[in-house]
């Protein structure tokens, strides 16, 4: 059995949260226009019955308009144990960080995300999709795992780790490159965590994270902004952060296939709103000391070998990893593209970060 912590390359449906969102529109502008009408050649024909009595009009259907403000607070959750809590606490003490929303225990999905799970341990089977016909079957995919149970998901994503705990998991997952994609998006609003103590043979103790946003709510379905301060980018590392792990980790897929995975170095990415495109002119890793560039891998939509990137995400892979107890700066340039404006500016950002001593 593995000794390191694993990680499982996450699903992605964009195209799931515009054709929902785009139905949620559709039906509430039928409502609104909805009408009864007639007509026929000829005079009026004298009717003796009295009239009808006038039908009164319908309330109009909210019409969803733009994301919810960032989720400052949410409930306490309810009924975790104290590994589910702990990554609960973890992962939105890191969206708060990074200047996003915090995403809110929902018991449906709760329920998906321990019923893969429980999957992974009894079919010994570290992967996202689940085999009709296996034991423990709920459906092939998250989100069909979170349908059968009444989540209706629009957009969102399912990460997961193994040979973890707790916060750790999240730890790990942060700092994988296509798992951060999901993890600091903006727009998720609900999430549903699993967590199994058990061992398979190959795996054990497996973590499973769904995040995304409720179908049958118009307003919460498209999701949250960042926080003002966060002024459209999250940033990871963060600007001042210390002890920053020097390795990325064992992703996969491996995000560069050219280098051993284990060698990579904690990647550095910039994140903005799905309705959003970033592109980058400039980006670069250098030692503070001793002003040394560090040699890096540039991740985007169009580079990603394996295509799990959308545009709004960019990162930067260290090809070695870093140097423990180090200082770092980090400088950025590019755009953000409005997707459906195409209105454009710049983004110049400019931090830094420590590495951990070991």
């Amino acid at each position: 059995m593995p000794s390191l912590p694993e990680t499982c390359c996450p699903f992605r449906d964009a195209s799931r949260r515009r054709s929902l969102a785009v139905l949620f529109r559709a039906t509430a502008l039928a409502a609104l226009s909805a009408c009864g009408g007639g007509g026929g050649g000829g005079g009026p024909v004298p009717d003796p019955s009295p009239p009808p009595a006038p039908v009164p009009s319908p309330s109009p259907s909210p019409s969803p308009g733009t994301p919810i403000a960032a989720q400052m607070s949410v409930p306490v959750p309810v009924g975790y144990d104290a590994d589910r809590l702990a990554a609960f606490n973890r992962l939105n003490e890191i969206r708060l960080s990074a200047g996003l929303g915090m995403l809110a225990q929902n018991a449906l999905l709760d329920g998906a995300a321990q019923a893969h799970a429980d999957w992974i341990i009894a079919n010994d089977s570290f992967t996202h999709e689940e085999t009709l016909g296996s034991i423990g079957f709920t459906g092939a995919h998250w989100w069909d795992r979170g349908e059968a149970l009444g989540y209706v998901s629009v957009g969102g994503e399912e990460v997961m780790a193994g040979i973890v705990h707790g916060a750790q998991g999240v730890d790990v997952l942060i700092n994988g490159v296509y798992h951060r994609v999901g993890m600091l998006a903006f727009e998720p609003v609900d999430v549903g965590i699993g967590w199994s103590a058990l061992a398979a043979a190959s795996i054990s103790m497996p973590l499973v994270v769904d995040m995304t946003c409720p179908g049958d709510d118009l307003t919460r379905s498209l999701g949250q902004s960042a926080q003002p301060s966060a002024n459209g980018v999250a940033i990871w590392p963060l600007d001042g952060a210390r002890v920053v792990p020097l390795r990325l980790g064992m992703e996969s897929p491996n995000p560069v296939p050219t280098h051993d995975v284990s060698t990579l170095g904690t990647p550095i990415s910039l994140t903005v709103d799905s309705e959003r495109t970033i592109g980058t002119t400039s980006f670069v890793l250098s030692d503070i000391a001793s002003g040394a560039i560090v040699p890096t891998q540039l991740l985007t939509q169009q580079s990603d070998p394996h295509l799990l990137i959308p545009r709004s995400f960019v990162a930067l892979v260290p090809l070695d990893p870093l140097a423990p107890g180090v200082a770092y700066r980090v400088i950025y340039q590019g755009t953000l593209t409005e997707v459906l404006s195409t209105t454009r500016r710049s983004i110049d950002r400019t931090w830094t970060f420590t590495t951990a001593t070991q």
